[in-house]
């Protein structure tokens, strides 16, 4: 049976009783985003500044906001705002019930609505439907409406509590204006202090990125299992070795199709998105096994070259005399030294950079190594600096070189 007027009530009375909860969920969200914020103490810390106004003036608004102004407002907004939509959202329970048991009436009643005689317990049916029906249509709209006005009167209230929170704010901080060092300053000259120290904290917090970027980039400590080596053997001669990556962290599936994985394994890429395109799940080859893998879990495997390409600009280091030596390279045998030797670390190999963590290096090109190891300790990557920048390059792929100063004669054949 279809009563559009009790359908109308019902679907306003859906719409407040999910406004009403959404609120109650948001002002108790509030409430604690408030509490931990007090409990934070900020004005207790030592600062080190003694005798300056700035840590002084700070120091006593926090007090200030902390012991009095907000503590205040926290109470009123729970005695005013978050009790009173406690209570209206106990309140929905008995017209909500109410509903149910009128559709559940309705059911029964339905089949035996059409019958033209009704026994004893079939006329106790539908007096049962037409009573709760009857009470909804005069009783919901007058409960829709005062919860319709008490939610206004709520955030009126909330409104008039901030209001009152600005003016005690404004006026906490208006007492210790005079006495910061800017509050001199014309509005032009403020405004333009204040852009040059934020752009000098963005400068500083790019500069915090970049290096916590580096630390996380930096090449994952390669396994030498035997087990491990099969593997890295498997998935290159299957897929190639540009599609080999390591997983940077211990990965456990959490949909169907998707791969548990321990930090350290190797896979090989077969595609960079899901079937629906999503380029943060990577379909890759775990060596039989294939599933999808988030790619902020992944990382270009980083495998240094174990025996490299002969150089062809420099020797290997040890004993200079006994090497073959190349046409532009000069002759051992006439060098003649006249001070004690100094040692430069060049590439022996050209390397190119796979990543913003790594620096190209070509052969013979001289570099500085800051550290000999990467952030793990791995000793098979090295940090050095190359023109200027900085980056990884295999350890294996540098060699110490002589500067011998002397006569030269002569320099090639």
């Amino acid at each position: 049976l279809v009563d559009e007027e009790f359908d109308a009530l019902e679907g306003f009375f859906n719409i407040l009783e999910y406004g009403i909860l959404v609120l109650l969920e948001n002002v108790e969200t509030y409430l604690l985003h408030l509490q931990r914020f007090l409990e934070c103490k900020t004005e207790e810390f030592d600062f080190d500044m003694d005798g300056e106004k700035t840590p002084i003036c700070y120091k006593e608004i926090n007090t200030a906001l902390r012991q009095w102004i907000l503590p205040m407002f926290d109470k009123r907004m729970k005695a005013l705002i978050y009790k009173p939509l406690c209570e209206l959202r106990d309140l929905l329970v008995g017209p909500k019930n109410l509903i149910k048991k009128r559709l559940h009436k309705l059911l029964d009643y339905e089949m035996i609505e059409g019958k033209s005689k009704l026994s004893y317990d079939e006329q106790a049916v539908a007096n049962a439907y037409k009573t709760i029906n009857t009470l909804l249509l005069n009783e919901l709209p007058r409960f829709n409406g005062l919860a319709l006005q008490m939610i206004w009167s709520m955030l009126g209230t909330f409104s008039c509590l901030y209001r009152d929170l600005a003016a005690d704010m404004e006026q906490l901080f208006q007492s210790f204006a005079q006495q910061l060092p800017h509050s001199s300053c014309h509005p032009k000259e403020f405004l333009e202090w204040v852009e040059n120290a934020v752009l000098e904290g963005v400068r500083k917090l790019e500069i915090l990125c970049q290096s916590v970027e580096e630390t996380l980039n930096a090449p994952v400590v390669q396994p030498v299992s035997p087990s491990f080596q099969r593997r890295l053997k498997h998935l290159t001669d299957k897929h190639g070795s540009g599609k080999i990556f390591q997983v940077t962290n211990t990965v456990v599936g959490t949909r169907d199709f998707d791969l548990n994985l321990t930090k350290g394994e190797l896979v090989a890429i077969i595609s960079e998105t899901d079937t629906r395109g999503d380029k943060r799940r990577w379909l890759v080859d775990a060596g039989g096994k294939k599933g999808y893998v988030p790619s902020s879990k992944l990382i270009r495997y980083h495998q240094a070259t174990e025996d490299p390409p002969p150089s062809p600009f420099l020797p290997v280091p040890g004993n200079m005399t006994g090497f073959r030596r190349h046409s532009c390279i000069p002759d051992p045998n006439v060098l003649h030294v006249t001070s004690q030797p100094l040692f430069q670390v060049c590439a022996a190999y050209d390397f190119t950079a796979r990543g913003n963590h790594e620096v190209t290096v070509r052969a013979g090109e001289s570099v500085r190594i800051l550290e000999p190891h990467d952030k793990r300790g791995n000793p098979e990557w090295s940090l050095v600096e190359a023109r200027g920048q900085r980056g990884y390059v295999p350890s294996n792929y540098l060699i110490r070189m002589p500067v011998v100063t002397g006569t030269l004669a002569p320099p090639f054949h």
